[in-house]
Formats: C-alpha cells, sequence, structure tokens
C-alpha cells in the first residue's frame, strides 16, 4: 500500500498557542538505563501476531520483514493442530504417542524448510500458545484420540511437541500453557484452580525436557482485577500466582481498550495499565520475593461489535491505531520487566472468516483483509509498522511536564529519534527543548493522526528543529534529526523500581496508609510514588494528603489515560513525585484519603540515580 508522502513545513501541525501547554526536555547526552535496559529491542516491542513459518503469508514475508522490519510475536494454532493428529499411545490411552510425535517431528521440520531464509533467531522469538477447549485435560475431551484427559497426558505432550518439531535453533523461547483459559472455565466443564494446576504440570515436564523454553501464563483475557472490590483479583490473578506462580518464568494477560470477552467497555490505555502491571509486580514480590516478567501477548482496542466480521471502516482502523501507539509507548517504559509486547494483529487470519458474514465483511484486526472476488488488499493497520519502521537506538533521557504527552528519546548512530504520543481526547501544544546541534544535519518527521474519521501519516523534511508542535488527540509523531556526530553520552540515569513490604490496604477516611519500603537506592536524581488505588464512583481518586518520611508531597492533579468515568470502579496508577533529598535506606510513604471505602492495591517507588 503507498502513503502520501509530504514534504514541507506546513504537513507538521506547528503552533504558537492552544489551551493547554506541555513542557518536553531533552537531555541527549544522558543514557536512559531502565532497570539495567539501555537499548530499544524491536524483538520486544515491534511485532505482529503471526510466526515466521506460515505458509499462507509466504508472498508477505519479504515485505513484512525487510520493508517494515516487523519481528514476529505468537503462534496459536501449531500445538494444538499437532495434537490432533497424533494417535494415543497403545499401552497408556490417556497419553499421546510418543514415538509417532518423533517421527511426525521430524516430518514438520523438513516441512518447515520451505523457508530456507527464515532468520532462526525470529522463530525463536515466537510466543506458542493453544486453546483451553481443546487442550486443558477433562475426562470427558475427545479432541485427540489420547484426549487430552488427564494432565500428565498433557504435559507429555506439550514437552514432546517443543523437543521434536524444533530443532535447537528453532524452539520458541516461550510457551504460554493455555489462551485465556479461565473464561472458558464453565463450558469446558472445569474451574479455574484446575487450569491453573495444569500450568504447574506443563511446566516442570517442559522444563524438563526443554531447559531453555519459558513458561508463563495464564493469559488472562478480562483482566478486570478491581472488579467486586477486588474478589477478581483474589479468585483468579492471586490464586494463579499462589497456585503456580513458583513454576511461572513469566505471568501474562492482555489489555485491550473496549470489551474482551467480557467486562467493561472502557479504556485501559493510561493508568489503568499501569495499575495492572504494577499490581502484578508487587504481588509477585512480596508472594515470590522477586517481581516476575511480563508478557503482553495480545493489546489494542476492540470496537464495537468485537471481534466478528464487520464491512471494512478508516475510522474504526483509526481508533485502533490511537490504542495500539497508546499502549505500546507505555510498555516501552518498562523493557526490563515486559519480555515482549505482541499487538494483536493478524496477517490473513483466514480462520477468522465467518461462513454467513456479509459481503467483502472481515475481521477488523488484519493486515490483509479478504475482498468478495478472493484478493486480499492491504488494511491501514499496515500505519502501525510504516509509524515505527526503522527506529531504534539506545534511550536517552526526557521528561514530560503532563503524564498524557508521552515521550520516548533513541539515540541510533548519527540519528537522535524522538517520539511523542498524546494519549488523551484534546489538543496539546508541545514546548520542546534540549536539541542537540544537527550542525548540517536533517530534521525529519512522521506523523500518524487518528482523531478523524480515517487515520492521516505523513512523513517529510523540516528545514529545522520545531520549538513547538501541536498533538492532537491519539496523535503520534517522530522527530528524527540527523547530526554530523553521534551524540556522545556523558553520564547515566539509572531507573530503579522499590516494591513496598505489602499490599492490598484498606481506605478508612482521615486513617493514613502506610507502605514501607527497604532497601532503597539513594542518590542525585528524582523519585515518584507510584500509588495504585481502586475506588467506587463517587470516591475521591487523589488521596488528601501523602506524607514521605514525615514530609508532605505535592499531588498532581492528573494522570496517564482518560478520567475513566465510565468504569463503575476507577483503577490505575498515580506518579507522585518524591525529592530525591527526602530518600533513605528505608522508607515510608502515609497515604491519607478524606473518604472511606475501596483499596490501594499496590505502592511502588521508583528512584531515577545519575550515574556519572
Amino acid at each position: 500500500m503507498k502513503y502520501r508522502l509530504i514534504w514541507g513545513l506546513l504537513a507538521l501541525p506547528l503552533v504558537l498557542s492552544a489551551k493547554e501547554q506541555v513542557e518536553v526536555k531533552l537531555y541527549p547526552t544522558v543514557i536512559r538505563s531502565i532497570g539495567g535496559v539501555t537499548e530499544f529491542d524491536r524483538n520486544q516491542f515491534i511485532t505482529i501476531h503471526e510466526g515466521p513459518l506460515n505458509s499462507r503469508l509466504k508472498e508477505y514475508y519479504s515485505y513484512l520483514e525487510d520493508e517494515l522490519d516487523v519481528r514476529y510475536g505468537r503462534d496459536g494454532g501449531s500445538l494444538s493442530g499437532a495434537a490432533r493428529n497424533i494417535p494415543a499411545d497403545p499401552d497408556r490411552p490417556d497419553f499421546p504417542d510418543i514415538g509417532q510425535m518423533k517421527k511426525r517431528g521430524k516430518k514438520h521440520r523438513e516441512r518447515a524448510g520451505w523457508r530456507p531464509d527464515a532468520d532462526p533467531q525470529q522463530v525463536r522469538e515466537t510466543v506458542i500458545c493453544t486453546h483451553p477447549e481443546r487442550m486443558h485435560p477433562t475426562p470427558e475431551n475427545n479432541y485427540a484420540a489420547w484426549g487430552p484427559r488427564t494432565m500428565e497426558g498433557a504435559a507429555e505432550f506439550y514437552a514432546y511437541f517443543l523437543k521434536y518439531y524444533f530443532t535447537d535453533e528453532t524452539r520458541p523461547l516461550y510457551l504460554e500453557v493455555l489462551n485465556e483459559p479461565f473464561v472458558h472455565a464453565d463450558e469446558i466443564g472445569t474451574t479455574a484452580e484446575k487450569m491453573a494446576e495444569q500450568h504447574v504440570h506443563v511446566a516442570k515436564r517442559v522444563k524438563a525436557l526443554n531447559p531453555d523454553v519459558k513458561v508463563g501464563g495464564y493469559t488472562a483475557a478480562w483482566i478486570e482485577v478491581e472488579q467486586n472490590d477486588f474478589r477478581h483479583w483474589f479468585n483468579w490473578e492471586k490464586m494463579f500466582i499462589d497456585t503456580a506462580g513458583e513454576a511461572m518464568d513469566f505471568f501474562s494477560y492482555h489489555t485491550y481498550d473496549g470489551v474482551n470477552v467480557t467486562g467493561e467497555p472502557r479504556n485501559r490505555t493510561g493508568a489503568n495499565t499501569e495499575g495492572i502491571m504494577d499490581l502484578f509486580d508487587s504481588y509477585s514480590f512480596i508472594r515470590l520475593g522477586e517481581a516476575k516478567p511480563q508478557v503482553i501477548s495480545e493489546y489494542g482496542k476492540i470496537p464495537g461489535g468485537g471481534m466478528a466480521n464487520h464491512i471494512y471502516s478508516p475510522e474504526r482502523t483509526a481508533k485502533q491505531l490511537s490504542s495500539l501507539n497508546g499502549q505500546l509507548v507505555m510498555f516501552m517504559d518498562h523493557p526490563d520487566r515486559i519480555i515482549k509486547t505482541v499487538p494483536f494483529i493478524l496477517g490473513k487470519g483466514l480462520w477468522t472468516y465467518q461462513p454467513d458474514r456479509e459481503k467483502d465483511a472481515a475481521n477488523p484486526f488484519l493486515l490483509w483483509r479478504m475482498k468478495s472476488d478472493g484478493s486480499f488488499v492491504e488494511t491501514q493497520l499496515s500505519l502501525f509498522y510504516h509509524f515505527w519502521k526503522g527506529i531504534s537506538g539506545q534511550w536517552r533521557w526526557s521528561t514530560s511536564s503532563h503524564p498524557d504527552v508521552r515521550v520516548h528519546l533513541l539515540a541510533d548512530g548519527n540519528k537522535l529519534n524522538l517520539i511523542l504520543v498524546n494519549l488523551d481526547q484534546r489538543d496539546k501544544t508541545v514546548h520542546l527543548s534540549g536539541f542537540p546541534d544537527s550542525g548540517n544535519g536533517a530534521v525529519f518527521f512522521r506523523s500518524l493522526e487518528t482523531h478523524g474519521l480515517k487515520p492521516r501519516f505523513h512523513e517529510g523534511q523540516l528545514k529545522r528543529p520545531p520549538s513547538t508542535v501541536k498533538l492532537y488527540p491519539g496523535h503520534s509523531m517522530l522527530l528524527k534529526f540527523e547530526t554530523e556526530t553521534p551524540v556522545t553520552a556523558l553520564r547515566t540515569i539509572r531507573e530503579h523500581r522499590v516494591y513496598a513490604a505489602d499490599y492490598m490496604k484498606n481506605i478508612v477516611a482521615d486513617e493514613a496508609v502506610a507502605f514501607e519500603f527497604p532497601d532503597t537506592p539513594t542518590g542525585k536524581g528524582t523519585a515518584f510514588l507510584r500509588l495504585t488505588p481502586g475506588r467506587k464512583k463517587g470516591l475521591a481518586i487523589l488521596p488528601e494528603r501523602v506524607l514521605f518520611n514525615g514530609a508532605p508531597l505535592e499531588i498532581p492533579t492528573r494522570w496517564a489515560g482518560d478520567d475513566q468515568a465510565g468504569r463503575s470502579t476507577f483503577f490505575g496508577t498515580l506518579a507522585i513525585p518524591v525529592p530525591a533529598k527526602l530518600l533513605e535506606e528505608s522508607n515510608v510513604a502515609k497515604i491519607i484519603y478524606p473518604d472511606s471505602g475501596g483499596r490501594l492495591a499496590c505502592a511502588v517507588l521508583q528512584v531515577n540515580l545519575l550515574e556519572e
């Protein structure tokens, strides 16, 4: 698909005034070390919900890899497809025939040879997952001749599938045991607890035969942890961590704006997504002694009508692109915590077409949709990859005065990439400072607007670095500065996360809720107290007072994302600045609300220290 290329200043929304003024400051000579991670990794972030060995995409692989520089994310069909064709062990009818698995695994590897140019590392970076209605063991499961009907039989298949169907050079590094299992427990005739137990059986057997594979779950569909005073969290997420957490290498879940299977049709982009991440981290640290990493194996926006077949709508696609970029730039703040993020963007997705669909209707998450004549046409979801095309580099420090204007700065040789994304539904005027001296270097831009009836993508060249830009609602912008020589790093700021010793505390009016933060690093820099309240509509979202080691803190009135007015319960992370001079090796934060009800789900102290 060709997109219009516009050169010159007029294509970039430059402004002198608007309602909300935002200050973005750049520090290109200061490395941003996020928990020790300093390099932007496209394998983590610029992915597609496909694997690199899908023969139905063979005519598109060169375009995906060479033109758009896309990396692969997830394979949801090969494991269950292989399971169905394996006979039962003659001596153990509830187990797969391992001898047949070895033979068919060899044939599978030979068939995969149709792509001799496939990068083995790309194959390895794929997340393998499967469907609970096929691969969760129940006495009545006859999906394959051998079931799965027992935990042990199912675990045996997972382990030998990964052993025999791949070589050591191509075996996927990540396994999600089941995809979105708990929301399907009733229809399958099982319980969330039994599904959690399956994760333990599979993890132990898989790692016994394939020690290089990381196993995780529970791959939650409906991550509304705050529902019913956090009953959802206690009954599902906490239960899973208590049951299977020790055996897991990572925790995974899906974050959609809209409704995924069930729940309230509201946005997660912003404070809500950060709250989910902090809650998993906090309880993992408390329960397991470490904040185990996370995989977001689906994210985006589910439009009205869900994942059914729809007539193509550019306006709907624009809203999807807004959610994709809005969530991605938030995930990019945590490369030390997140193994991989996978936008729910499918290739052709032939399995999504419904036989009774309207003419030309298709799933809204396809990169190529099928027309009524059987041909395929590229959708504007590809603009996600056009925007991120070629972006890489080392993180450099930057700041934004508004939580809805997200900023990333990447130094890549003699190029400096500045990414700006507006999460708000209002325009923002952004004042930029701190540009390096580019000499005679060029300044290029990309702009992806998503607030209208269709997405608008522009790219071009500017005469000079802009001092002010306007961001529309959901607007993403890239400014690329070419310098005569690489921008030399002189210092480093390292971001540390300190987890409170406990979590999930009830809020009582005028009574202090206390969190302790032991083993805190100190020095020159900045810090933020990340508080995540869950409170019913009508109760105060912001605390009345916050004391840090006895000193009052200034409480910002904004948080990332929307106001969550449509939700019955607000749940999200508030970032409260803490002067670095207040930090001690052991710290106490006290939070006071004016009214009773709800909980402070967790608290995390982020400390950003200067390293010469």
